[in-house]
């Protein structure tokens, strides 16, 4: 649409500037000079260059309305993705110390949902596009932050289940069962007087439905355009590398050719029918 006012608005302006020079020339007495014009018809250049002033005034019009659209729309836009990125953050905040607190899990995970909400109200691609970038930032955080290093692993590990039970020996407590009981509500009866207040229940275990809403912001969405998958892989010989990627080259032909199988290095090349 954009480009189709564009198109208009030269071609009109290219007619105006035609009728314009035709009656200067027909002013001037200059106009026998071309002899393709059909003299009878000069009494309707003015008419012309009028008709097509007035559509390249509507057609401008209607452009700057569809700019200033536009420009209001991005700044609405940058408005929500500022508000997005103050919210990650703090969504991040909530949970980086890795804490197993139900109030603190209720609290990020619903400033989550919230904000990822955003996105739909978005239109400018560019803004949508850093949305999802900011979003894919707060995803490797609090993969990070929601593993752990365990003893005699070298990896990080998934948090075990005994964690979102909210007790504080979750890295050591060996059973679900205890970890549920230690979870417990915490009753107490106690008699009604105007000095102290009735103590509230104590209640451990995460929220059911954060827990759920935190790790499925964790999976990539079905429709995750990967731009991993447009890499080219190296097909040169990696004898012929030098600099940073010489250890690279060679480990990438190196994993490419051997793979490992009951603790024994097996060549691809040795063994074609198992590439």
């Amino acid at each position: 649409m954009k480009y189709l006012s564009t198109v208009a608005l030269v071609t009109l302006s290219i007619v105006i500037c035609i009728s314009l020079l035709l009656s200067l020339l027909a002013v001037f007495g200059l106009i026998e000079c071309v002899p393709f014009i059909d003299k009878s018809n000069l009494g309707l250049l003015p008419g012309i260059s009028i008709s097509c002033g007035g559509m390249i005034a509507v057609l401008a019009f209607f452009r700057d309305r569809s700019h200033q659209s536009a420009d209001r729309q991005r700044k609405s836009d940058e408005v929500y993705l500022k508000i997005a990125n103050d919210a990650f953050n703090e969504v991040y905040n909530l949970l980086k110390d890795r804490n197993n607190d139900r109030i603190i899990w209720v609290r990020a995970s619903r400033l989550l949902l919230k904000t990822t909400s955003l996105k739909n109200k978005l239109i400018t691609d560019d803004v949508k596009s850093s949305f999802t970038i900011s979003e894919e930032q707060l995803r490797g955080e609090l993969y990070r932050v929601l593993s752990y290093k365990k003893s005699g692993k070298k990896n990080p590990q998934p948090l075990p289940p005994q964690f979102f039970y909210g007790i504080e020996d979750w890295d050591s407590e060996k059973s679900l069962d205890n970890a549920a009981l230690k979870s417990g509500s915490n009753m107490v009866v106690s008699r009604v007087i105007i000095d102290e207040n009735i103590p509230d229940p104590s209640q451990k275990t995460l929220a059911i439905r954060s827990v759920i809403a935190i790790f499925d912001f964790l999976k990539f969405p079905e429709d995750y355009d990967d731009p991993l998958e447009a890499v080219q892989e190296w097909n040169d010989n990696w004898e012929d590398s030098n600099g940073i990627v010489q250890g690279a080259k060679r480990f990438v032909h190196h994993t490419k050719r051997y793979f490992v199988i009951n603790g024994k290095l097996v060549d691809k090349m040795a063994n074609k029918s198992l590439k």
